[in-house]
């Protein structure tokens, strides 16, 4: 009976562990993952919140009192993101994670629409792009690089 219960409570930790791998590495997985989360909970707790990205790090935010302040509860849900990942905002601005920015990077409303913008970088011999669009869609694309 004790190696029944030992197996059940492994079987769940592994489980849960293999979840959380899936949001710490630079996939379109987690990315997906996230951005869905976070255009859901904004329609749920009828609220802004903001993706930063910039600056060496990233975070989650929510718009209260006519300022961003920054949610740590959802930090183990954040993607690792290589240095290489290139992000567009909606109004066109290319950046990487290392570089000097204050604005978010996609702002999730309560209607279900989003700011839309796009997360591009390379794994082995793909190009790869995931889109977000003002209706928080997200559309992925795949060049082969030659």
């Amino acid at each position: 009976m004790a190696l029944i219960l030992i197996g059940i409570i492994s079987t769940i930790t592994l489980t849960n562990s293999g979840f959380l791998k899936s949001y710490q590495s630079d996939q379109i997985n987690s990315y997906s993952s996230l951005i869905e989360y976070l255009s859901e909970e904004s329609a749920l707790t009828k609220k802004n919140i903001g993706w930063f990205v910039g600056n060496g790090s990233q975070f989650i935010a929510t718009f209260r009192e006519n300022e961003w302040q920054a949610n740590t509860e959802v930090s183990n849900m954040l993607p690792m993101i290589e240095s290489d990942t290139e992000f567009q905002d909606s109004l066109g601005n290319l950046f990487y994670v290392d570089e000097s920015r204050d604005d978010p990077f996609l702002i999730f409303y309560p209607s279900g629409h989003s700011s839309g913008g796009t997360i591009q970088y390379n794994r082995m011999d793909n190009e790869l792009i995931l889109s977000v669009n003002s209706f928080s869609a997200i559309e992925i694309i795949s060049k082969e690089n030659r």
